[in-house]
């Protein structure tokens, strides 16, 4: 049909197969339009303008549609059923501006040029209505047909003029944005090509190769229209997926309607009669036509499709975005830091107008919020009284934050005028937004409740250490002051003078222990001193028989431990060691710094272990330090009982070294 040699049957044939496939086709991609559109009248702007436009594109493809059905079937153009398709398909396009107009109107900058704004779309609402009324007149009444050609010119131009005129009035190029104003020029020039292609088709010859070039070619730019429109104003969640989705629909039009003209074109019948099978040839090449459409719809689906998404959409790199948004969160550990983030990477990554995290406690639940609790998106609609309750203006999408298995706060968004509705791929950024600020709260309460059970835990074991401590000691100090009170009752006999400074001493020793019973800890030179003290109430049991050396190096002086740790190690050795022992006896206590510990040796020259191993537990004074040298350091310390090189026995403790003791 569009190479040379259209004729009869064929020509007839092409010029109704065309007009079908591409009516059809804006039928589909309209009608998804007006669905989608419905679906979106709750929310926020103009969603009657919205709906006026989807519903002019749809009555025009659907009056076309059943006008072509109409001729393919045999029924006059002249006929009341095709004026009435006529009517229904140039009343849509005569409405068109209004909608059109009404949706540039909030964009006119200054006082004077809204006011020219209004006129336009006044003046485009009196032509619609004129311009309607004589097609349907005409169409119901048996009325003279003659001008009905011109009236068409007259709707396309009047379309024309006016859309040019309000975009020159609304849209100054200074103040509109980027995004508006693009598709807008597009639309303009499209309207302008169609208005001058589709009337072209009609005052032309029926069936003739021009009608169907120009038909074809006016429709493609309605369908243009009806994209570039529908992505500037249409607001629902899919409508990136509806474009993406309406420009394949328009390309697999456009190649069905290639094929269909090939395969009806005066040019492949002229060819395949010269073969011998001309129907075998006819068929072969149709399908090998077919084959190569099919093969490359793929590659220019691909290629056009990833053009209008840069051209229209521009998305920015979201899965960056979110990737960096993840690293900021990491570093934070303040819910209100948080929140400031992911407020700060929504309303930077799609140019929002504001953007808030909240608790979902803070809104009503008598409101409408409990889709929110089970984790679905909510659109308010303009007039939801839940704005009322909202501290941010302006507020259309409601995506909830999941943390610790439930929805706890809520990312509320509110896009602004300024720039289309949100489509799919930004909800779908903002749905990772919040899905990062509900790991990184989920992350912060473990966080919390981790440090917060290690407080506990810490706390729990200090009381326990304490405990143990306190329950020690108790058996330590007793043991010590029955040994003592012993030795005085001795010597209150044959010594009254040695009794009353045994006495003494005694008071003093006792002094030491309560004055550290609240002390777990001490130094290595204060416990040394405690042992001065208590050997001298030793000397008056021993008598000359008993001689103490101590040497503490001066580093080791300083060093803590805990109180009355050694006592009992000295009172092993004298009641162990020097007790059975005839004769005199000497105790070496001596202390030093062996690397990253603090080695402290009691030493005897009495009767020393018995041969078989004694563990720290075989006596009681050494299962007393054993156990609190546990208590207080684990594993690092230890207490070590074996045999003196040169008779006797050696008791071993060896505690943590701290550094900066001293």
């Amino acid at each position: 049909m569009l190479a040379g040699g259209l004729h009869g049957t064929a020509s007839t044939s092409g010029f109704y197969t065309g007009d079908l496939i591409v009516f059809t086709t804006g039928l589909l991609i309209t009608a998804l339009l007006l669905v989608l559109t419905l679906r979106a009248a709750k929310l926020p702007g103009t969603p009657l303008v919205n709906i006026g436009f989807a519903v002019c594109a749809f009555l025009w493809s659907a009056g076309g549609l059943a006008r072509s059905v109409c001729s393919a079937v045999g029924v006059s153009s002249h006929a009341q059923a095709a004026l009435v398709c006529r009517a229904i398909q140039y009343s849509a396009a005569a409405a068109f501006p209004v909608a059109v107009l009404a949706l540039w109107r909030p964009y006119a900058a200054t006082p004077r040029q809204k006011a020219a704004a209004g006129m336009l779309r006044n003046l485009a609402c009196a032509c619609a209505l004129a311009l309607s009324a004589y097609f349907w007149w005409t169409a119901l009444h048996d009325a003279p047909r003659g001008t009905f050609h011109f009236m068409q010119v007259a709707t396309a131009s009047s379309a024309a003029l006016l859309l040019l005129a309000g975009a020159a009035v609304s849209l100054p190029r200074a103040t509109t944005p980027r995004p508006v104003y693009l598709p807008s020029l597009a639309i303009v020039v499209a309207v302008w090509g169609a208005a001058i292609t589709l009337p072209m088709a009609d005052i032309a010859a029926p069936a003739s190769h021009l009608s169907a070039m120009m038909l074809f070619i006016g429709m493609h730019l309605v369908m243009l229209v009806v994209l570039c429109a529908f992505f500037l104003f249409a607001r629902f969640r899919f409508a990136d997926l509806f474009v993406r989705y309406g420009v394949r629909i328009l390309l697999a039009g456009l190649w069905a309607s290639m094929l269909a003209f090939f395969a009806q074109s005066g040019f492949l019948a002229h060819v395949s009669g010269q073969m011998t099978a001309p129907g075998a040839m006819h068929v072969f090449a149709v399908i090998l036509l077919g084959g190569v459409l099919l093969l490359s719809f793929t590659v220019v689906d691909d290629r056009l499709g990833r053009a209008v998404n840069r051209w229209l959409f521009r998305p920015p790199d979201y899965r960056g975005a979110t990737r960096q948004l993840g690293n900021r969160l990491a570093a934070l550990h303040e819910e209100q830091e948080i929140a400031a983030a992911a407020e700060t990477a929504a309303v930077e990554g799609l140019h929002l107008r504001g953007a808030r995290v909240a608790a979902l406690s803070d809104l009503p639940p008598a409101l409408g919020t409990a889709p929110l609790a089970d984790g679905e998106l909510v659109e308010l609609d303009y007039a939801d009284p839940l704005h009322a309750h909202l501290a941010l203006p302006g507020v259309e999408v409601l995506i909830p934050v999941h943390a610790g298995g439930a929805v706890t706060h809520v990312l509320m968004v509110a896009p602004g005028s300024a720039r289309p509705g949100l489509v799919s791929h930004d909800l779908n950024f903002l749905r990772a937004v919040a899905a990062q600020v509900g790991n990184r709260l989920d992350a912060l309460h473990r966080e919390r409740e981790a440090i917060e059970r290690q407080s506990r835990e810490a706390h729990l074991l200090r009381q326990v250490a304490e405990a143990e401590l306190r329950a020690l000691r108790a058996q330590i100090n007793p043991h010590f002051l029955f040994n003592s009170l012993n030795t005085i009752a001795d010597l209150i006999v044959r010594d009254a003078a040695g009794a009353e400074a045994m006495t003494l001493r005694l008071a003093t020793v006792f002094r030491h222990v309560l004055a550290h019973s609240s002390r777990s800890m001490t130094t290595l030179r204060e416990e040394v001193e405690f042992l001065r003290t208590y050997l001298y109430i030793e000397e008056a049991r021993f008598g000359d028989r008993l001689r103490v050396t101590i040497d503490v190096a001066p580093p080791a002086a300083s060093q803590p431990l805990p109180s009355l740790i050694l006592q009992p190690l000295v009172e092993n050795a004298m009641k162990h060691g020097l007790g059975p022992k005839p004769g005199p006896g000497n105790i070496w206590i001596t202390a030093a710094i062996e690397g990253d510990h603090v080695v402290v040796k009691i030493e005897d020259d009495g009767m020393g272990p018995p041969d078989a191993p004694v563990a720290p537990d075989g006596c009681h004074g050494l299962q007393n330090v054993a156990g609190r040298l546990q208590t207080v350091y684990g594993e690092l310390a230890s207490v070590h009982l074996a045999a003196r090189p040169g008779g006797g026995a050696c008791v071993t403790v060896r505690i943590p070294r701290l550094e900066n003791a001293g």
